[in-house]
């Protein structure tokens, strides 16, 4: 399994490169639009993470680019304050959308059923 992470939180990377390895699984991080869209084409992952509170680019607009472009499977997480991310990337198509909060348990259970899947 191959998963693509957009977010600059250096903690975050550590914690998504962590699990994935825990669970066999590469991972690759960007934070632009271009680099996000190459990490895409190249590795084909199975699951795309977008922090959806980022202001380092536009998690909407990349969604949309990377859902229409790819077929990509998004997983969008955003702060349990901020529900009208949760609507937005709803109506857009992501697969999974949690609250911060659950992210990683919500991460490390989606791996795992996809690992067990292959």
């Amino acid at each position: 399994m191959r998963l693509v992470a957009a977010t600059s939180d250096l903690f975050l990377r550590s914690r998504i490169g962590e699990l994935a390895k825990q669970t066999g699984a590469d991972s690759f991080f960007g934070t632009e639009p271009d680099e996000l869209r190459r990490l895409v084409g190249e590795n084909r992952p199975e699951l795309v993470i977008l922090d959806l509170s980022s202001t380092d680019y536009d998690p909407f607009s990349v969604a949309r680019d990377l859902k229409t472009t790819y077929n990509a499977r998004l997983f969008g997480l955003y702060p349990h304050v901020r529900t009208e991310l949760k609507k937005q990337a709803d109506e857009i198509g992501f697969e999974y959308v949690v609250p911060n909060s659950n992210f990683l348990p919500s991460l490390r259970r989606v791996l795992l059923e996809r690992a067990e899947d292959d």
